[in-house]
């Protein structure tokens, strides 16, 4: 056989990507990844190779369709690749303990890597281990071992390595400088002139940040009453259909009014029918005669066809009676009657029917998807109900779940604005010695919800170190991270009683950062104690 073509090869890659991807999400977990090298390859490799390979060939810690195949050419090598090193390591490991010392560990990865070895991060992997000097295992260095730094990587790093050397030097010679600049002063005049050249040009600075900051402002506020003009215009609309829904309704209930009763009629016409059916064809059965035999089959076949007459009679009115019910199970179980005895749908009672259930489902799935509080899944549901003609019978779901996804899109929002928010911003708020008070409480309750204790915050110094923190702990990562769920609802309450003292225009007015973080505050807490409902 010759080699697959380009197309065969993808159907193939979207065969298999289909086979393990069970859960339809487009993307396999590490773990689904695994199983299926592993069904190609005895043994496969490990978790920690896994997402080694992952981080080299995919864009997320998931693999796509169209990631697949590099994917398992990377975790190919890697598996080829350790069958070789175990033989290397199994050579050092004379005590036959799985073990090796650092030592080497060192000259097996420096061998391995080449002229490509990097100390930094050989160090990097030695700060990590959990026992220093200890004993290393292959499991330890399998990664470490594959993941062979290019020659890129390796002069990018002494790059930098000189560069901090550079930048050590340079500060000393600036430190250097600076001592003899204060020990030669400037006589007094320029010293002067220049603190109020200084003075003007911060003048002229804050001026310029609080017209842009204005001007960002006075946007926000225009999108925002746009916004809040078309979510009442939407509600106005759904109103207006679930009013009409529920017109129609009532007049559907007056026209399946007296259905129970014509049901019942009709199971006990079906009931005794099919007993005088059954008396007839005992009596058949237990005749000799010839004559009164073929007399009692004309009764019976004429006994037959008015019981599957009062049969399907039930079988529609049934299916009435579900739908004036609208219960799912009576209707699904009613449905599937009404297409094993193949009636004709002359009521077009089938078609209500199975719309009926279509729209359950439809409100199920929106109810899940609110439940998750997803903005791509609730968009997706409320997209179903709409394509499908569903928004007059969900009216009001139709409007909770619009306010839901009106105020997670607002979070995303304000979660993008903190993260946006210029490092002066931040740096203004911790710059206040005696801040008023709507800027303390602001970032008090800012905190709360962070996880920190009230009484953390009562002294300004403690919130402006907590303010100060960067990398991973600095402020603005932290509340992009927070999830509204997992703030506990005493917490949340508490926030809410000490932001219902201001309004967002009063903190406005005194600080544009410490607005940012109310908007983001008060959404947080909506958020938390409408999760906790």
């Amino acid at each position: 056989m010759g080699e697959l073509s380009v197309t065969e090869k993808r159907h193939v890659l979207e065969h298999v990507f289909n086979q393990y991807d069970t859960s339809r999400t487009g993307e396999l977990t590490p773990v689904q990844l695994q199983m299926l090298h592993g069904d190609l390859r005895i043994g496969g490799i490990s978790m920690p190779q896994v997402q080694a390979s992952l981080a080299y060939t995919c864009a997320t810690d998931m693999c796509s369709e169209t990631e697949l195949y590099n994917a398992l050419q990377e975790m190919d090598r890697r598996y080829f690749l350790i069958q070789d090193l175990r033989w290397e390591f199994s050579m050092l490991d004379r005590t036959q303990t799985d073990l090796i010392t650092e030592e080497q560990a060192r000259w097996l990865v420096q061998t391995v890597h080449g002229r490509y070895f990097s100390k930094r991060t050989w160090e990097e992997f030695l700060l990590r281990r959990a026992v220093p000097g200890s004993g290393v295992s292959f499991a330890e260095i399998e990664v470490l071992l594959c993941d062979i730094p290019s020659r890129l990587k390796l002069e990018k790093e002494n790059k930098d390595d000189d560069r901090e050397k550079e930048e050590r030097l340079r500060r000393q010679r600036e430190m250097e400088e600076e001592a003899e600049k204060q020990r030669q002063r400037l006589k007094k005049e320029k010293e002067e002139q220049r603190r109020k050249k200084d003075e003007n040009k911060k003048k002229e600075d804050d001026e310029r940040r609080k017209r842009e900051l204005e001007d960002d402002e006075r946007k926000k506020r225009e999108e925002e009453d746009r916004r809040r003009r078309e979510e009442e215009e939407e509600a106005k609309r759904l109103k207006e259909l679930e009013e009409e829904e529920e017109r129609r309704r009532k007049e559907e209930d007056e026209k399946y009014k007296d259905v129970e009763k014509v049901k019942e009629e009709e199971e006990r016409k079906e009931k005794e029918t099919e007993d005088e059916l059954n008396r007839l064809k005992k009596r058949r059965e237990q005749e000799n005669d010839e004559k009164k035999r073929k007399q009692l089959e004309e009764e019976e076949a004429k006994m037959s066809k008015l019981y599957i007459e009062h049969r399907n009679k039930r079988v529609r009115y049934q299916l009435k009676v579900a739908i004036k019910s609208r219960d799912k199970f009576k209707l699904e179980y009613s449905v599937t009657e009404f297409k094993k005895y193949n009636l004709e749908d002359t009521d077009m009672d089938l078609q209500k029917a199975q719309r009926l259930i279509k729209e359950f489902t439809a409100k199920e799935n929106l109810k899940r998807a609110m439940t998750k509080r997803e903005i791509e899944e609730l968009e997706q549901a409320m997209s179903f109900v709409k394509k499908n003609g569903f928004e007059a019978q969900l009216a009001g779901d139709m409007q909770e779940a619009n306010q839901l996804l009106s105020r997670l899109k607002r979070l995303e929002r304000i979660r993008h604005e903190i993260l946006e928010l210029k490092q002066s911003t931040v740096a203004e708020i911790r710059s206040y010695s005696k801040p008023p008070l709507v800027v303390h409480t602001v970032m008090t309750v800012t905190l709360l919800i962070l996880g920190h204790k009230e009484k953390d915050t009562k002294d300004w110094k403690a919130v402006q170190a907590l303010v100060g923190k960067t990398g991973k702990e600095s402020l603005k990562r932290q509340c992009v991270q927070t999830e509204a769920a997992k703030i506990p609802l005493a917490t949340a309450k508490r926030a809410k009683t000490l932001l219902d003292k201001f309004e967002l225009d009063e903190v406005r007015d005194v600080s544009a950062g410490a607005a940012t973080f109310y908007v983001w505050a008060i959404t947080m807490i909506e958020e938390a104690l409408d999760v906790q409902k």
